[in-house]
């Protein structure tokens, strides 16, 4: 049976995934917005939220592991778990494989992507309070904003594309449309023993935590970096 989230009281824990071998932006995690690389400013929003007893870094490259081991405990991530095609999952997975002295008992883990410059440390403490709190009944929450635009798909049959989540010939204001939630990749918190359940950081009843569109970048191609190095500019 899988627990709620704030019954993980033993510790909580932030692994941070940070593969050396990015394919459309060579070393990304890397790559600095700002004065700060992608990899360094996601230990140090972790450090700052003050919310974790372990900061855990995983990573394939000896350049971003040396690059990090002044602020958190580095771990040697596998040759199979750092292809193109290696699923988070099998990160976690094997962090939890090689330090069980950490996970042995009811741990509440923070996935945490560097790739996602503007969480800020408050997101993270917010969302522990969420957990925490009395009327917390999930049992694993994702970060993302909330999205209240029109949704087209093309027709699988046809050439065609058909509405997704509206009628058009009763089209409704957008303000009395129900909003959509967007995954933003920046963070998913689940407890340890239902990842070992269930291999997956999404399971049971789902809680979200909401974020602002603007900071919910997910650096993943150059115009992605690009556009952070611009936005952080502005947000500053």
């Amino acid at each position: 049976m899988l627990k709620k989230l704030k019954s993980f009281k033993d510790s909580t824990i932030a692994i941070i995934p940070a593969r050396g071998g990015s394919t459309r932006i060579k070393n990304k995690n890397l790559k600095k917005i700002g004065t700060n690389t992608l990899v360094r400013k996601s230990i140090q929003t972790c450090t700052k939220s003050g919310i974790f007893d372990q900061i855990i870094l995983s990573s394939d490259s000896p350049e971003i592991r040396n690059h990090s081991k002044d602020l958190a405990l580095v771990h040697k991530r596998s040759a199979i778990n750092s292809t193109s095609i290696s699923s988070s999952e099998s990160v976690v997975q094997e962090v939890i494989d090689d330090l069980p002295d950490l996970f042995k008992n009811q741990v509440l883990i923070y996935l945490v992507q560097c790739t996602s410059p503007f969480l800020k440390p408050e997101n993270l403490s917010e969302s522990y309070k969420l957990i925490k709190g009395n009327l917390s009944q999930y049992n694993c929450l994702l970060s993302g904003y909330f999205f209240n635009k029109f949704i087209w798909e093309k027709d699988k049959n046809s050439q065609s594309w058909l509405p997704k989540n509206y009628n058009p010939q009763n089209r409704p204001r957008s303000q009395d449309k129900s909003p959509l939630f967007v995954e933003n990749g920046a963070f998913y918190v689940f407890g340890s023993a239902n990842f070992k359940l269930t291999n997956c950081r999404i399971h049971g009843e789902v809680g979200i935590y909401p974020m602002d569109e603007l900071r919910s970048v997910d650096i993943d191609e150059k115009d992605d970096l690009d556009y952070s190095i611009y936005l952080s500019k502005y947000l500053k």
